[in-house]
């Protein structure tokens, strides 16, 4: 008799398990302006400029505090006007707005793939 209550009740902590993986949706964006169409944004410092990028984030919508950037050959980078710069040419201390997809990699610090870096004031 204990084995097949035993039995029921793990069923039943499987099939509610089960239920809150596949129910679980997307956060809700609050009110107010959509993220950009091309992804999502914040506006941080650069701390240290290695194979990834260290950042502190200054303003974001869903982050805060040290993040680490990835970038790769797709990553477009361009000053306060707007052309065209190299990697390169980022320097610790500098401000900058990064567009990423809003995918976060849950590791300490957190981790996110930049599409676009942009220089909005030097250091």
């Amino acid at each position: 008799m204990k084995r097949l209550c035993r039995t029921i009740m793990n069923t039943f902590t499987l099939i509610l398990l089960g239920a809150c993986l596949f129910s679980c949706a997307p956060p809700e964006i609050p009110d107010g302006d959509p993220p950009a169409s091309d992804g999502f944004t914040m506006t941080a410092v650069i701390k240290s400029i290695d194979e990834k990028i260290e950042v502190d984030v200054i303003e974001a919508e869903y982050a805060s505090g040290i993040h680490l950037v990835n970038t790769s050959d797709e990553t477009k980078y361009t000053d306060e006007n707007g052309k065209s710069i190299k990697r390169s040419s980022l320097r610790v201390g500098d401000t900058v707005k990064i567009t990423y997809s809003g995918q976060v990699a849950m590791s300490l610090p957190p981790q996110i793939y930049a599409k676009a870096i942009n220089v909005t004031r030097r250091a």
